[in-house]
């Protein structure tokens, strides 16, 4: 009896999903987020960012292996362009990717805003790299004050059955200030 009893919670303390803690991300973005994601080093900034913009937040778990970040930057579009934005969007995102297949590419509405979502399956491409590995990855594509916000999610395809749902709830809980 003892031995059921342990093997239950047991199998309890290893099924048990993360946490998620709301956190104010930005001066403009909360969310709630995983307790598993840490902020990015300074070092993990440099490396993984290497001439391109940093992010407004960066985020990672404990083998580096996810990556969810929020970047906002000025931009033409303005607030009623969503739909604009998504087919512009629909048209240059498999120009970053080899081998993407989609399982969302529709307008969402989270918590009275609209967005462009993605959730796909595909190998960056790299300048050319074939050897690009590949990855889960959920976008969210909005406008704010002026600015394109873009909250993304990756994580590599053996991390995708535990990530998927957790990048999920996380960006069903966005609230912009």
């Amino acid at each position: 009896m003892i031995k059921s009893i342990g093997l239950i919670f047991l199998m309890y303390f290893f099924v048990q999903e993360p946490t998620l803690k709301k956190q104010k991300l930005t001066d403009y973005i909360s969310m709630e987020v995983s307790t598993e994601l840490r902020k990015m080093t300074e070092q993990e900034l440099s490396a993984k960012f290497l001439g391109a913009r940093i992010p407004d937040i960066a985020m990672t778990d404990e083998q580096s292996a996810v990556e969810f970040t929020i970047t906002a930057s000025p931009t033409f579009w303005q607030d009623g362009d969503v739909a604009l934005l998504k087919e512009f969007y629909d048209s240059s995102i498999p120009n970053l990717f080899q081998e993407i297949d989609f399982s969302q590419k529709e307008l969402v509405t989270i918590n009275e805003k609209e967005y462009a979502a993605y959730q796909f399956d595909g190998k960056p491409d790299a300048e050319g790299n074939r050897s690009a590995e590949e990855r889960y990855t959920y976008l969210l594509y909005t406008i704010h004050k002026n600015g394109l916000v873009v909250i993304s999610f990756s994580c590599p395809p053996y991390l995708k059955s535990k990530w998927e749902p957790i990048a999920q709830k996380m960006f069903e809980t966005t609230k912009f200030r």
